[in-house]
């Protein structure tokens, strides 16, 4: 008797697992249909703005953009302070997963049962690079399968680096800026390859909530207290020695002036006007 229990017992564990697999792949057929082609990113032309320059082609006198400034860069460019900040940051086991990192999501679960509330998630650099690309942010039931299969596919078309300097090129950091290129100019007045230690450490900070941690706002003490936070993570991921750390929280962070408008502004508005005339508005 108690030998058929146990056969009915395993017969609907192995029902209910099968049930379940055909489930979530009736939910991937479902929810694929008319999704965007990660291969897009390799055809993506990221919208970069006109730079007007003086007459020795070193001093910025403007910039024409809508509502995306850029300076695109390659992985090369990048300071290896900033890739290290950003990956201690936001996925410290970025080189490891597929897309999905189920540690993570373990460690979100908990801490969420036990403040009963959503305060953690985990959102790995591809991940992250699906929703601020293709999707929204509204948390259905869809958008997080769809999410969930563009992942999946974005990992298996691309190699991690080639994944990472599409998110280097592609992630707001608030004041219209995307990517780390715009954000070093934004808010240091440099290019991104010149970024110190504390300035990589600060620019990662933002991209949790860029327009909060904004510089020129009313959290800057916060913005310096997740810096010092993007520091200890790299002291603990073996990017740089406790040491470093607190010799580099220490520093003081010089943020560029916010861009008021336009310099030289008759020459500046004469040239604007020549090239609407030639290339349309669109274009320029």
């Amino acid at each position: 008797m108690r030998l058929k229990r146990w056969k009915f017992f395993l017969k609907g564990i192995f029902g209910f697992f099968i049930g379940l697999f055909l489930l979530v792949l009736f939910l991937f057929a479902y929810y694929a249909k008319d999704l965007p082609r990660p291969e897009r990113f390799t055809e993506l032309s990221l919208v970069q703005p006109t730079r007007i320059f003086d007459r020795t082609g070193t001093v910025l006198l403007y910039e024409v953009y809508k509502e995306e400034r850029r300076d695109r860069v390659s992985l090369g460019e990048v300071p290896a302070s900033l890739k290290n900040a950003i990956i201690a940051t936001e996925d410290a086991n970025f080189s490891k997963h597929f897309g999905i990192d189920t540690r993570a999501i373990g460690r979100a679960l908990l801490v969420n049962l036990r403040l009963r509330a959503p305060a953690q998630g985990a959102y790995t650099i591809s991940k992250q690079l699906i929703r601020s690309t293709f999707l929204t942010r509204k948390k259905t039931l869809e958008r997080k399968v769809q999410e969930l299969i563009l992942t999946l596919e974005l990992e298996r078309r691309y190699s991690k680096d080639e994944i990472f300097g599409f998110y280097l090129n592609q992630i707001p950091l608030g004041a219209n800026a995307y990517g780390v290129g715009a954000g070093a100019l934004t808010y240091f007045g440099k290019k991104a390859g010149a970024l110190t230690l504390v300035e990589s450490a600060t620019l990662a900070a933002m991209i949790k909530a860029p327009s909060y941690y904004s510089p020129y706002g009313t959290h800057l003490e916060e913005l310096l207290a997740r810096k010092d936070y993007v520091l200890s993570r790299m002291v603990k991921t073996g990017y740089i020695t406790k040491e470093q750390a607190e010799r580099t929280s220490k520093e003081k962070v010089v943020f560029a002036q916010p861009s008021l408008g336009l310099r030289a502004p008759h020459f500046v508005l004469w040239v604007l006007d020549e090239l609407l005339q030639t290339y349309g508005e669109d274009f320029v």
